[in-house]
């Protein structure tokens, strides 16, 4: 068991177990259909010095996992500092990536010496110039599967993250498949979501599916989880709570623990319970566990969220937790 791991086990024994997401910049390279942040001005890169210690205070509260994110994340030139102070806190730490090209050879060394343990690189369609439209990038399908190939030589897993949304709701099987050709170490589901947050705006054409539509996906993915022939991250037990909330949303098992046990920090150090809420709990360069908010929500059935959520549900939480240990060598 490495460091990191311990540090989850010990959090979790103790029941102190907390994730969070940092977005660290809302500058990005891609311009999707789905998101607008890329139009967001002024842009803005997180205080260098103010984002260690955001690192420190989280991993204070208990955070053992940080997903550092944007906007682009590796446009911001502090990247392998962060990535190196969860490390020094033994907080496991993922780095998000829509632009492949940005992962040079001379950043990916760096971020393996860091010891980054997660790069997960947005992947929309198994059709490269559908690709290319999706994110406004042109040969991103050929720089993501040279970026993998290369991460495959460190010590670092790489994740393809997967929207559904329009242009592949109707054919998972076809986008794992790309995807473990290609090398990914492990594939992620990220549920299409609708936000007016003034801070992460999401929406569009892009993902207008009808929640049958998105059912059907993801019950096509639940099999191709249980068939074994895929690392699929989101457990079974998320998924089909995220099936329940779309089809009767005061009929889920599992409420969302954001502003508790799963956090969003912003650019400004804001800390709110997830990207799509209003409600700001505090500041994190000040804030302590005394200031998150304990109440459980329902509001939306935003991916990252409600997946870790399903870990905090007392007894229920039983099948969650088992299928996260199925993974946790290779994600942790």
């Amino acid at each position: 068991m490495t460091s990191k791991q311990s540090t989850i086990v010990r959090n979790l024994l103790t029941g102190n177990l907390r994730f969070a997401e940092f977005a660290v910049t809302n500058s990005c390279i891609a311009k999707c259909s789905f998101c607008d942040i890329w139009k967001q001005r002024p842009k803005v890169f997180a205080d260098r010095e103010k984002s260690l210690q955001t690192i420190d205070n989280l991993a204070d509260m208990g955070v053992s996992h940080i997903t550092l994110t944007g906007g682009e994340p590796l446009l911001h030139p502090g990247i392998v500092d962060f990535v190196q102070r969860c490390t020094d806190r033994r907080v496991h730490c993922a780095v998000l990536d829509a632009a492949p090209s940005l992962i040079t050879d001379k950043k990916l060394a760096a971020l393996e010496q860091a010891g980054a343990d997660l790069i997960s690189i947005s992947f929309d369609t198994d059709d490269p110039e559908e690709l290319a439209a999706s994110r406004q990038i042109p040969n991103i399908m050929r720089d993501m599967e040279t970026t993998v190939a290369n991460i495959r030589r460190t010590r670092i897993k790489s994740m393809a993250s997967i929207l559904i949304w329009n242009g592949n709701h109707d054919r998972m099987e076809r986008m794992f498949e790309k995807a473990q050709d290609m090398g990914f170490d492990l594939t992620s589901i990220n549920y299409p979501t609708f936000s007016k947050s003034e801070i992460y705006p999401l929406g569009g054409d892009g993902i207008s599916l009808s929640r049958d539509l998105v059912v059907e996906s993801l019950e096509s993915v639940i099999e191709l989880k249980k068939s074994g022939k895929f690392k699929i991250v989101n457990s079974v037990t998320s998924m089909r709570n995220i099936i329940d909330y779309l089809r009767d949303p005061d009929g889920v098992r599992y409420p969302c623990f954001g502003g508790d046990r799963v956090l969003f920090v912003d650019w400004f150090f804001d800390v709110r319970p997830c990207m799509q809420l209003p409600d700001v709990l505090g500041n994190a360069l000040t804030m302590t566990k005394a200031d998150l908010r304990k109440t459980p929500c329902n509001a939306c059935n935003m991916s990252w969220y409600r997946d870790f959520s399903t870990f905090f549900c007392g007894v229920k939480s039983i099948p969650a937790y088992w299928e996260m240990l199925g993974i946790v060598g290779d994600a942790f």
